[in-house]
């Protein structure tokens, strides 16, 4: 007598357990930079350049904005579009706007312009006026520190030829001359020259971060 075969294991796909799907946690947004704290039209009239009204209402509105339509910049100002057009492309030419072409997705063939403060650019203004700034300050430094030598009793200063001329003696009242001290203008000039060096380091820090800080309209 035949022993009966052993039933098979049933191999069906609803008897197989799927796995779960793992699903990768998502990247947090990321934030935007602030944008750069500049004093626009403090810069440019530092640069010594002219801005109308027109053109500074027009800065005032991209400081407030990363990128923003020029038919929105003519809205808020309630004139033409072509009248703005000139303004930022004025602006351009100065070293303070650029703009960003996009197609219009509602319009075929149609580019919409989004216009911001070009950071970079301005930074740079800033550094050329902080630049001739540190330089005029050095040389009123240099002009003070020439005075080696001063009279104590007459409050005189002379310089180390005077000085040596007048076998270090005052040739007004005779007192001998000592080492002149530093005054109250050399003081206040180093430290004028040193905030002005600090700005600088902010100008070049500024600058290495400013591409992150200008990402236009998405």
């Amino acid at each position: 007598m035949t022993k009966p075969k052993p039933a098979k294991k049933s191999h069906s796909k609803a008897s197989k357990k799927t796995k779960p799907k793992t699903v990768a946690p998502k990247a947090p947004a990321q934030k935007l930079p602030p944008i750069p704290k500049i004093d626009v039209m403090d810069t440019l009239r530092k640069a010594g350049l002219f801005i109308e009204e027109p053109t500074e209402n027009v800065i005032h509105i991209l400081e407030k904005h990363r990128a923003i339509p020029e038919e929105k910049i003519a809205e808020i100002m309630k004139v033409k579009v072509n009248a703005v057009r000139r303004l930022l492309y004025d602006l351009m030419e100065k070293g303070v706007t650029r703009y960003e072409k996009k197609k219009d997705e509602k319009k075929k063939w149609w580019y919409l312009y989004f216009w911001s403060l070009d950071y970079e650019r301005i930074s740079g203004l800033i550094k050329a006026a902080k630049l001739k700034h540190l330089d005029r300050l050095k040389k009123q430094l240099e002009e003070e520190k020439r005075f080696e030598f001063e009279c104590r009793a007459c409050s005189k200063k002379f310089l180390h030829e005077e000085a040596l001329e007048s076998e270090y003696l005052c040739p007004d009242c005779g007192s001998a001359l000592e080492q002149a001290r530093q005054t109250t203008a050399v003081k206040k000039i180093e430290i004028e020259i040193r905030k002005v060096e600090k700005e600088l380091l902010d100008i070049d820090i500024l600058a290495e971060n400013v591409a992150v800080s200008t990402i236009t309209h998405r």
